[in-house]
């Protein structure tokens, strides 16, 4: 009874530290879980604006849930485990090229040259993320850069609060 007390709480209070927002981007990985494999395709624009190509011009829109996992504290960091997904529902594909996540207050960054891809209206979740940092309470920011099918530059930031998970611990 007390341990799943304590995992409930656990879970709780990591919840509470992040953040889920709709934003504009897009990724893809094949290591990763991506739904709906109907192919995508690429409109073509011509001088006579039809539906189809008012559409090419629209601009991707992805949602981006941050799914929280646990919290370790693994070689004098505080770990907080993750799942990343983004969904794109403009039915615009994108193709994310950039990351970077931020703690201690954006002092302290890790860059990576990253392909994700989104096709038009589908998910993708990205397993075993997380995010570290050496003190609490820290805000963290994670930060997507890529381009949409379209090619119009996009861009995804979220920030999270992170802070000790409280136990409920009773005798």
């Amino acid at each position: 009874m007390i341990g799943t007390r304590i995992y409930r709480g656990l879970l709780t209070a990591i919840a509470a530290g992040f953040l889920s927002i709709t934003v504009l981007a897009g990724c893809d990985d094949s290591s990763n879980e991506q739904e709906s494999a109907a192919p995508q395709q690429k409109p073509e624009l011509s001088p006579g604006a039809s539906a189809e190509s008012l559409k090419a011009k629209k601009q991707a829109k992805l949602a981006l849930d941050i799914e929280p996992h646990g919290y370790l504290f693994i070689e004098g960091r505080h770990r907080f485990t993750q799942t990343r997904h983004f969904v794109e529902s403009a039915g615009v594909g994108v193709t994310l090229t950039k990351g970077k996540v931020c703690v201690s207050s954006g002092k302290e960054c890790v860059e990576a040259e990253v392909t994700y891809r989104v096709n038009a209206g589908q998910k993708l979740s990205l397993q075993q993320h997380y995010v570290a940092t050496e003190t609490l309470p820290d805000e963290a920011v994670v930060q997507y850069w890529g381009v949409d099918d379209n090619g119009n530059p996009v861009s995804v930031k979220t920030d999270i609060h992170l802070e000790i998970p409280k136990q409920d611990i009773r005798e």
